[in-house]
């Protein structure tokens, strides 16, 4: 069977942000938290604390670059008490601070208000008030009443399910990448709900990306055979796929049944090369190609002569090296330069 456990480990640096882009990131966000602290001190007379959530949490790192070669990041916006006004007027501010910001403005979207850069990432700001005493915080939705929402609940669920080898986590990413790959197919789960179901079906596979990523997406295959749903495991314990239509339910199991089978096909394939470009039709071009069973034995027969070159080896009358007979090796600096 073809091992791709390396190509996976590849992958993974593709479409995780570099130090660089996370930088570039945060500068960013500094800017635009100075403008929202500014605003709300001015319309509520208060000065709001800062965290970020979600995939960029430092004990989680979930975040990946999409398939359009973006990333979104989530900052909280916290009030230290309820304000005087509902969540979707806190939103407006929020809204009003970092609307010119960039050239691409900003959106007041329902839980939040998303801070668009051209092609490189989404800084989303969601608003959230606290209350002495409790350990959860209230989020500001727009058209509703404030709501009992905490995302700090709900990584901290999550991270009860990392293990040493980081292997949960390159899982969630994984499957975060298939979505954005597959999403022009039809509108797929969220990244929350991929990273709760890869939670609930995650058993590790040392040295195995490949193989434990093919068994979460069995289980979680199972799990859905009857209905596409996904609860959250903290308040509100609301359902993660509601917003998903049947039609598109139904296209995602279609999808995941696709990508099981097929992943089966790369484990059982023999040479990686054809194993790879199985996972690339569901992974993408950044998913790298793997070596033929050709290069494989180029591969060996060249390290084989390495070998036995350091070993003291003979050059036959053929040309060919070998361990017993010919003109023995001397040492020499020509290394082909």
């Amino acid at each position: 069977m073809a091992d791709c456990d390396n190509l996976f480990k590849e992958y993974n640096g593709k479409i995780t942000p570099s130090s660089t882009q996370r930088q570039k990131m945060k500068t960013s966000r500094k800017s635009l938290e100075t403008k929202i602290s500014d605003k709300l001190f001015d319309k509520l007379g208060m000065r709001p604390t800062f965290y970020t959530q979600g995939s960029d949490t430092p004990k989680l790192k979930t975040i990946i670059i999409k398939e359009d070669g973006t990333f979104d990041t989530d900052r909280g916006v916290y009030l230290p008490s309820k304000p005087s006004v509902n969540g979707e007027t806190v939103q407006s501010y929020i809204y009003d601070a970092v609307k010119d910001h960039t050239q691409d403005g900003a959106q007041h979207r329902k839980k939040c208000v998303r801070v668009l850069f051209r092609c490189e990432y989404n800084i989303d700001f969601p608003a959230y008030y606290e209350v002495d005493g409790e350990d959860y915080a209230y989020m500001a939705v727009k058209g509703e009443e404030w709501i009992k929402d905490d995302p700090w609940h709900m990584v901290t669920w999550l991270e009860n399910y990392k293990d040493d080898n980081g292997q949960f986590i390159r899982i969630v990413k994984y499957l975060k990448g298939w979505a954005s790959k597959r999403k022009s197919n039809g509108k797929m789960p969220s990244g929350i709900a991929l990273s709760v179901w890869a939670a609930r079906h995650f058993v590790t596979d040392a040295g195995r990306d490949d193989k434990c990523l093919l068994n979460v997406l069995n289980s979680i295959k199972s799990a859905i055979t009857y209905s596409v749903s996904c609860y959250a495991p903290v308040e509100p314990y609301d359902n993660l796929t509601a917003k998903l239509t049947q039609a598109q339910k139904d296209n995602f199991r279609e999808e995941l049944t696709l990508f099981c089978d097929d992943a089966q096909k790369a484990i059982d394939e023999d040479d990686q090369l054809k194993a790879s470009k199985l996972w690339r039709k569901y992974l993408g071009d950044r998913f790298p190609e793997g070596n033929s069973k050709e290069d494989e034995k180029r591969a060996d027969a060249l390290l084989a002569s390495a070998k036995l070159v350091s070993s003291g080896a003979y050059l036959g009358r053929s040309g060919n090296i070998n361990a017993t007979a010919g003109v023995s090796h001397s040492w020499h600096r020509n290394h082909g330069g």
